[in-house]
């Protein structure tokens, strides 16, 4: 029986080989994904290592120890206990022990005369000797390049240091043991690696005054007390998606409260978004590996099913002759299992690169398609020997037919329902979801095929159009036409759902990069004042198109609106043009500034009323070169007129920011005075305060409140309340917290959608009003520029010799690359894989179809007198046929379930619309593939 049984698949060969390669495609397409993912996973935790910060990487425990009493030795509890603590796996410990030291001949010393005496475990495997040699002895010590330049010290000098102890009474260090004296027998450069991470980097190598020691000669000084560090840095490959069970489990049974000293740990916040973007990265997967391998088992199956149906009339002859059963149920199984089981196993040898899960996935494919693939053998040839003889078909029940595919339906229905109701974790049927959905119009495509193939035959008879009547009747009596078509829509469906996922997530990442950096260049200055900020951008910049100063705040955004380029405003933002959100955040031109000039500060006022209270009065100056902001105390305000002066040094100018009369948080008292010649009669009160114009000057009454500015008089010149742009409402009492501890009034003038780098929730203002607001002009930290796209390299030198540090540099491209790599962008391109995948399984299984096809009724109406030209004809113009069908059933299949599922899939804005180039191009060229495949599986040799 094996002889025969391989006889047999000599005999039909191509079949064999047809179904070998199919096996082998079908298992290689679901064998990717546990390799695909795997090498996603391994590339996801690459990355986001080398994005981490040092302190997430490396682990640190440090404690300042003292002597014993008893001994005069250093408490050895810390050194054992730290050694023990981080002994995380694929880790490196380093320990190091410092004190401060001076010269010795000196009696006292400031900070920067000062020095550290430091031991680090071996330090000469990580450093370059420039001239001399590394530590061998006792009273060596070694410098690097940078602190031997700074402090003067040569090759060969000596050093006579003694520990130090600071005396808070003077500020300055005072000797605390007895003098130590050292030889420089060496200057080295630290060669950069992880082993300098945490206390004593190359940074601090360089610049820290350091002088390195052995052990032997850092125990001989006496010191007061000595900060003793464990650094634990990672191997190349310790942290790695096989370690990090490894890593979370040591971590859950770490414990530093015993070890007496100060631990930096975060390891466990890069391990945490390690197994965030891992999770992004597996969300998107069942949703294209299930569907391939139901396609891939369907089209073994219909390839099978071609097979048996070819050789009906073989197995009716053989059982014609008497064969048992037995054997010929063995035959016709096994001539489809046998290349099956092969193909398979290759297939998933092959795609899974020696992957023991991919190999399983492989296995249980194969084993599945051998079981489904000899049930319908043997159910093909169990018809009744007549039946087989006469090559009629076996029809199954039309009610099962129509049964199945309701269920079907009614399933699909089911997981779009649990796939909504979910939340966050896709479970159940719900990952089957969008392929159920395809599936469902693919079956009806296949119901609605026949109907329409057989109206249109009745059409084209009475036209006179007999290739395309004979191709209809092929489709509408044949039920391999209708299975076909549900295999190509299938198909086809695959390719366009995930075409169109994988655009909608690259625009989502593109969006969300141009958000979450605000500009196409944004870069960071170091701390400096508002006012600096603000000069120096404009005149690095004055036609204002190119650049913008920026200052992020908590929820909010300052910025120069005045110069707010429509290329970092996208019409997404908010419904109205921009020209008109800035006529409204910022309605008029700020006034002069009010601004006094000399050594000092003049004011000539009269207080009226005090209510027994005796405020002091202090006047808020911001210099207008740039400099810090400052306060004057004017003194207390006396009844009567009188002169406050106090000297201020603004020769260049100062800015009147505000003039703050001391009240009590409490309600009741009130304060009335009147300014005498004030240097502007345009002042901004509280809301209980008035203002009024005097005879000679302007009168203020001011009334004590709960309000932290009830006191405080400021020039106006801006609105008074700050226009606010904002995506939704204010705070409840309607005040804003900008730059200083005295919030603003504000009021929202204009609705966004979105703003820059805020998001959906944010507010915008306009960076010279909050400024006028504030009664400070001080350092800001975190000043940002944001340059528009084309603007000149020139801007950044312009704004360097202005006076601004530029720290660093962001980019858009920058942040779409980095979004490109998170795991659900990883994880939605397999998707792709995926549907071309599916592709090229339909035009196999069209191609396997059509060569395999039953062309005898073809042959008979060839014989009978029919047109070669005609015959010819008939299959290729139904397989096409069937492609177009395919095509345009696909497409609506694909876009009904992106549009109930696919938008709603992790890393995708369900609100951006699908861009229709790219899913324009797959489908042309899945088009171009399936009928390809038509055109070469249905060369005629008919005659």
């Amino acid at each position: 029986m094996i002889a025969l049984t391989f006889a047999v698949l000599w005999a039909r060969r191509r079949q064999a080989v047809a179904l070998f390669l199919l096996a082998a495609l079908a298992t290689g397409g679901v064998a990717l994904a546990p390799v695909y993912l795997a090498r996603t996973e391994d590339g996801i935790v690459a990355d986001q290592v080398a994005l981490a910060r040092p302190e997430e990487r490396t682990m640190l425990v440090a404690a300042t120890v003292e002597p014993e009493p008893n001994t005069g030795t250093m408490d050895p509890r810390f050194e054992r206990a730290g050694a023990r603590l981080l002994d995380a796996p694929g880790y490196t410990q380093v320990f190091s022990s410092s004190f401060t030291a001076q010269p010795a001949q000196l009696p006292a010393v400031f900070l920067d005369g000062t020095r550290q005496l430091a031991y680090r475990q071996d330090v000469c495997e990580h450093v370059q000797v420039v001239s001399g040699r590394c530590l061998m002895g006792r009273d060596d010590a070694v410098l690097t390049e940078d602190t031997a330049r700074r402090l003067g010290i040569r090759l060969g000098d000596p050093l006579s240091l003694a520990a130090s102890a600071y005396n808070s009474t003077t500020g300055q260090f005072v000797p605390a043991g007895a003098p130590g004296q050292l030889t420089v027998v060496g200057i080295v450069r630290p060669v950069p690696s992880p082993y300098w991470a945490g206390g004593g980097n190359v940074s601090d190598a360089s610049t820290g005054n350091l002088v390195f020691v052995d052990r032997r000669t850092f125990d001989s000084f006496k010191r007061p007390s000595e900060l003793q560090v464990f650094v634990a840095y990672p191997q190349p490959g310790a942290i790695t998606v096989a370690t990090v069970p490894r890593l979370r489990a040591w971590l859950a049974q770490l414990d530093t409260a015993g070890s007496g000293g100060r631990a930096s740990i975060g390891l466990g916040d890069l391990l945490d978004r390690i197994d965030a973007d891992r999770a992004a990265a597996r969300a998107p997967v069942p949703f294209a590996a299930l569907p391939v391998a139901l396609l891939g088992c369907a089209v073994l199956l219909f390839a099978v099913a071609t097979g048996v149906r070819a050789s009906r009339f073989e197995h009716g002859v053989v059982a014609l002759r008497g064969a048992h059963r037995a054997a010929r149920w063995w035959l016709a199984a096994a001539e489809p299992a046998i290349p099956i089981l092969a193909g398979g196993v290759l297939g998933g040898l092959a795609a899974g690169f020696g992957s023991v899960t991919a190999l399983g996935y492989g296995v249980a494919l194969t084993a599945a398609a051998v079981l489904a693939g000899a049930a319908v053998a043997v159910r093909a040839i169990s018809a009744p020997l007549s039946d087989l003889l006469r090559r009629v078909d076996r029809r199954g029940a039309r009610w099962r037919s129509a049964t199945f595919d309701v269920l079907v339906v009614l399933l699909g229905a089911v997981a779009v329902a649990h796939f909504h109701t979910s939340g966050d974790t896709v479970y159940g049927v719900a990952p089957l979801a969008p392929a159920l959905l395809m599936l469902a119009v693919a079956l009806l495509s296949g119901r609605a095929v026949v109907l329409l193939a057989g109206r249109a035959a009745g059409s084209a008879l009475r036209r006179g159009h007999l290739v395309a009547a004979l191709a209809a009747v092929r489709l509408a009596r044949q039920p391999s036409g209708r299975r076909l078509l549900t295999v190509l829509v299938a198909a086809v469906a695959l390719l366009g759902f995930a075409t169109t996922g994988v655009a909608v997530a690259a625009g989502t990442q593109r969006t969300r990069a141009d958000v979450a950096v605000g500009a196409d260049r944004v870069l960071t200055v170091a701390p400096t004042t508002r006012q600096r900020l603000l000069t120096v951008t404009r005149a690095a910049d004055p036609d204002g198109h190119h650049a913008m100063a920026v200052v992020p705040l908590e929820g909010m955004l300052a910025v120069d609106t005045t110069r707010l380029p429509a290329a970092v405003w996208r019409a997404s933002y908010a419904g109205q043009p921009l020209a008109d959100l800035v006529r409204a955040v910022r309605p008029i031109p700020a006034a002069p500034a009010v601004v006094v000039r000399g050594d000092t500060v003049t004011f000539d006022l009269t207080a009226t009323r005090l209510d027994g209270l005796k405020p002091g009065l202090v006047a808020y100056l911001a210099p207008l070169d740039g400099g810090a902001g400052f306060e004057v105390r004017l003194g207390d305000l006396a009844p009567g007129r009188h002169t406050y002066a106090r000297p201020a040094p603004c020769a260049a100018g100062c800015r009147l920011a505000g003039l703050e009369v001391g009240l009590p948080v409490t309600a009741g008292p009130t304060v009335s005075l009147t300014m005498h010649g004030p240097p502007t009669r345009d002042w901004r009160t509280p809301p209980d305060a008035t203002v009024t114009a005097a005879a000679d000057g302007v009168h203020f009454d001011l009334r004590a409140s709960a309000r932290r500015d009830a006191g405080l008089l400021r020039p106006a010149g801006v609105p008074d309340r700050l226009p606010v742009l904002s995506t939704g409402p204010l705070p409840p009492d309607g005040l804003l917290d900008t730059f200083d501890d005295n919030p603003v009034p504000a009021a929202v003038v204009a609705a966004a959608r979105t703003l820059p780098r805020l998001g959906r929730q944010g507010m915008l203002i306009d960076l010279e009003y909050a400024d006028r607001l504030a009664v400070d002009s001080g350092v800001i930290q975190g000043a940002e520029i944001w340059l528009a796209p084309g603007a000149p390299p020139s801007i950044v030198d312009e704004l360097t010799t202005g006076g601004l540090t530029v720290t660093g540099e962001r980019t858009v491209s920058g942040e779409r690359a980095l979004l490109s790599r998170t795991g659900g962008a990883l994880g939605m391109r397999f998707s792709l894989l995926a549907g071309v995948a599916a592709v090229l399984l339909g035009a196999a299984c069209l191609l396997v179809t059509s060569t395999g096809a039953d062309r005898t009724d073809l042959v008979a109406l060839r014989r009978q007198g029919a047109p070669a030209r005609v015959t010819r004809r008939v299959e290729r113009a139904a397989m096409l046929a069937l492609v177009t069908l395919a095509v345009l059933a696909g497409s609506a299949a694909a876009a009904g379930a992106w549009f109930a599922v696919g938008r709603y899939l992790p890393g995708v804005d369900p609100r951006f619309v699908p861009p229709p180039g790219p899913v324009l191009a797959s489908l042309a060229a899945a088009t171009a593939a399936l009928a390809g495949a038509a055109v070469a599986g249905t060369r005629s040799r008919i005659r």
